[in-house]
């Protein structure tokens, strides 16, 4: 299955709109582990990323199935950067689209909208959250064995991660709850 559809069928199983990049980036990390499916991701800024996601994504927008809305925040005056996110919606087309990859990969399509529900009932973390959680992840993947907080923020620190113990803390409580680490 190409990446392309998955980045459909999560849209479309999110209700049809998902706010951030960082987003799709880090909802597709975990569902790739859930589906054993390899979409290369490796450390990047923030967190784990995938350069397959990001071109799917862009082959998506660039059909017409997906759109793109920019929302500036404002500027950082003392550095001129803009605060902006995008978000991504489906379009009509990428919508009727999704529908049909939908039923023609129902099992898939099951499997994304079980992770999606399960993200519903722990809150729907936010971006951020998901890239914690991501990120001790793919250390955790990486070291192949239990870690404690401390070396869990060493490791970080060596892929350009700067976290902090409570970022852990929640990382891990997110993990616990998706099923992607045991309890204690």
């Amino acid at each position: 299955m190409k990446t392309r559809h998955l980045i459909l069928m999560l849209l479309l199983a999110s209700g049809g709109t998902i706010l951030t990049k960082k987003k799709i980036q880090k909802e597709l990390y975990f569902l790739a582990l859930i589906a054993r499916k390899d979409l290369k991701y490796r450390a990047h800024y923030y967190g784990p990323y995938s350069s397959e996601v990001e071109e799917g994504l862009d082959e998506l927008i660039g059909a017409g199935f997906v759109n793109v809305k920019e929302e500036v925040f404002g500027i950082d005056s003392s550095r001129g950067f803009e605060f902006k996110r995008f978000d991504f919606s489906l379009t009509k087309s990428g919508g009727k689209l999704a529908k049909i990859l939908a039923n023609k990969n129902l099992e898939v399509y099951q499997t994304i909208e079980g992770f999606i529900n399960n993200l519903k009932e722990l809150g729907d973390p936010d971006y951020l959250s998901l890239s914690l959680a991501a990120k001790a992840h793919f250390i955790l993947s990486k070291e192949g064995k239990s870690m404690k907080r401390s070396e869990i923020g060493d490791k970080a620190k060596e892929f350009g991660w700067n976290v902090n113990d409570n970022d852990i803390d929640t990382a891990i409580s997110i993990l616990k709850k998706m099923g992607f680490v045991k309890e204690e």
